[in-house]
């Protein structure tokens, strides 16, 4: 009975000191600059291998080889100047990764995007560190490619400053960052920020004149004829339809959700 207890315990011991802990960790945050990162992977025995057990970069895990003692990171399909979070999951922590060449993510800048947000209304962040005269171009993701929505002049201050801008929005996902560009065509990005977008459904009602729509909040609008034809689209809360000829149409709002009303 005694020699059962202490099996027992050497075991429990034993499975202790090899249990694979996924809380070791280390995180390196920077900026890409256009070159690998390079990392040192230890071996420390036939029982427990390689040290590394997986990499996380942005938040996703990487499809590397880790039974080998050194571990490249291309970071393909980053953008040059994209901020960069790398987390580094080991198996204990005895074993200790060596990250090579860390200055090839290390961006030595004053510069800071302290806070990005985005709402149905106000895309607008928060800047500290701004090199003299600059500007901030403002992308969306589109069909896969970013495409530049928005320009906005820096204020040119060390200090924190604050910027805004009305996005143009999409039902369903959208996915926006921002560049930062400086003296010397240098740029930094902000981190890319997502935000689910589904408006609330459009009313409308015809003045007594029968000149005007007034929408229940502003929308992007297409109208067609009883032929099928565009004849007029824009964004508005207010429509002034008083050029419009007598005769039945169809409007949609934001792409969707078609009604129809009389011009008399």
């Amino acid at each position: 009975m005694i020699l059962s207890k202490i099996i027992i315990l050497w075991t429990l011991i034993f499975l202790n000191i090899f249990q694979v802990d996924p809380e070791y960790s280390t995180e390196y945050i920077g900026v890409f600059r256009g070159n690998s990162l390079f990392i040192q992977n230890p071996y420390r025995n036939l029982s427990t291998g390689y040290c590394i057990t997986k990499i996380d970069l942005n938040g996703n895990k990487l499809n590397l080889n880790y039974q080998v003692s050194a571990l490249i990171l291309d970071f393909n399909q980053i953008d040059l100047f994209s901020p960069v979070s790398i987390k580094i999951y080991r198996k204990d922590s005895l074993c200790k990764p060596v990250v090579i060449n860390p200055d090839a993510i290390f961006y030595h800048s004053n510069f800071s995007f302290n806070e990005v947000s985005v709402s149905d209304t106000l895309l607008e962040w928060e800047t500290q560190g701004e090199h003299g005269k600059g500007n901030y171009l403002i992308e969306k993701l589109s069909d896969g490619l970013w495409e530049q929505i928005a320009e906005v002049k820096s204020k040119s201050k060390f200090e924190k400053a604050m910027y805004g801008i009305s996005p143009v929005l999409v039902p369903g996902a959208n996915k926006f960052r921002i560049r930062y560009n400086f003296k010397d065509d240098k740029y930094l990005y902000s981190r890319e920020f997502d935000f689910e977008y589904y408006p609330s459904s459009v009313s409308f009602q015809i003045n007594d004149s029968n000149e005007f729509l007034k929408l229940s909040r502003k929308a992007h609008y297409e109208i067609f004829d009883a032929g099928s034809d565009l004849v007029m689209e824009g964004d508005a809360i207010v429509i002034d339809i008083s050029r419009l000829k007598e005769g039945d149409y169809v409007i949609y709002f934001d792409g969707i959700a078609p009604a129809g009303f009389s011009k008399k």
